[in-house]
Formats: C-alpha cells, sequence, structure tokens
C-alpha cells in the first residue's frame, strides 16, 4: 500500500515594528538602522531619518499593520490611544506615559517595553526584548490586553 504525503500547516507570525521618529533627533534614527536592518521583523519608520529602512507613508497606514510601535521621542504620539486601543504593543523611555509599566515575562505582569535612556543601545536591546515575547502567544496577547491600561493619558 502506498503512502500518502500529509500537508502540514504552519502560522507564521512576523512582526510588524513600527519606529515613531517623528518627534526624534534623526540621528537617533541612523544609529539604530544597522541593528533594525538585522532583525527577524517587517520593520517601518515614521519621520526622517534611516534612509536605509524603509518608511510607512502615514501614521494610518502604519496602525493597520503593527505589532510593536517604538517611540523615540519624549511624547506620546497624537495615535498613541488608538495604537493601544488595536493591541499594539508600545516600546517608549521610561516615563514618557505615568501609568507605564515594564514587561516582566516571569510574573506576567507590565504593560508596555521601556528603555531608560534615549540612546540607540538601550532601545535595540529593548525592541529585541519585545520581540523575543511577541513569539509567546498566550503572552503576548495578554501583554496586550494590558496595554490598553494606558488608555487614559
Amino acid at each position: 500500500m502506498a503512502k500518502t504525503k500529509k500537508h502540514i500547516k504552519v502560522k507564521i507570525r512576523i512582526p510588524h515594528l513600527i519606529i515613531d521618529g517623528r518627534a526624534a533627533d534623526p540621528k537617533l534614527l541612523d544609529e539604530l538602522a544597522p541593528g533594525l536592518r538585522e532583525l527577524d521583523a517587517r520593520v517601518r519608520v515614521l519621520g526622517k531619518g534611516a534612509k536605509s529602512i524603509p518608511h510607512a507613508f502615514s501614521a494610518e497606514e502604519a496602525l493597520e499593520e503593527a505589532s510593536i510601535w517604538v517611540i523615540l521621542g519624549d511624547e506620546l504620539p497624537s495615535e498613541f490611544p488608538m495604537l493601544v486601543e488595536r493591541g499594539v504593543v508600545p516600546v517608549m523611555l521610561r516615563g514618557v506615559h505615568p501609568d507605564a509599566e515594564n514587561y516582566n515575562a516571569s510574573a506576567e505582569t507590565g504593560n508596555a517595553f521601556l528603555f531608560p535612556k534615549a540612546n540607540h543601545w538601550h532601545i535595540y536591546g529593548t525592541i529585541v526584548r519585545a520581540l523575543e515575547n511577541f513569539t509567546f502567544s498566550y503572552d503576548w496577547e495578554s501583554l496586550k490586553n494590558q496595554g490598553k491600561d494606558l488608555l487614559d493619558v
């Protein structure tokens, strides 16, 4: 009797990373660019700088595809309420949002990923941590729901 092959269905989740540099120094984006090009994610930039990384056409387009939104400036973007309402996980400087709590994977607490200083090393490390957590779908869903606590700005 001949064996039949079974097709295996694989569901691949690719993180879509939006780097919001509209309120940041364009030099910071240029410093981040080499590392961003190496990430296993679809990376798009809002703002000036980092010519070597694809740019999003608009914030609305970015909102449609984002899994993670990196805020490089020290102010929340005007789209922030829509962002967390849609389950996009923010990465931002500690202190930009008063209710933002850094995600702790072992305790499964927190609602964002926070970097302590606005330099490319801290930002890149925090992005990598967010991407590592993205691979755990149950934890990621929990994090997205906890992010809704950030709606009251």
